[in-house]
């Protein structure tokens, strides 16, 4: 699967979840998620309790999330917890605390822990 089908199939399980998309209607956020290994550039925008994804550069991103591959795809598959590599230090995010934890909120309803 591609990382774009990755982030496509996402944003999907989001839309799809009526929680998430009540909880997430005052989180407007833009993540740009960079691959380390391929210099890749994808992105996530959360708005209005929709998320769209898409490939590219985005300014003024409010998060930044760099890793590889491997580890961007098992986040974003639900393979893995963001909590986990982040905390290794195999995922960098920059960006605000409350945004990391946001993410990892979204990760766990849509796959569960």
């Amino acid at each position: 699967m591609s990382m774009l089908s990755t982030f496509e199939d996402f944003a999907r399980a989001c839309n799809e979840n009526e929680r998430l998309r009540q909880m997430n209607r005052d989180w407007s956020r833009t993540i740009v998620i960079e691959t380390t290994d391929s210099h890749q550039l994808y992105w996530l925008r959360s708005q209005k309790g929709v998320i769209e994804a898409g490939e590219g550069d985005v300014p003024n991103a409010d998060m930044h999330i760099e890793g590889t591959e491997d580890i961007i795809q098992a986040v974003f598959s639900g393979q893995m917890s963001p909590t986990e590599p982040y905390n290794a230090g195999d995922l960098l995010v920059k960006g605000h605390q409350d945004d990391l934890m946001r993410l990892d909120i979204i990760t766990l309803l849509i796959w569960g822990e």
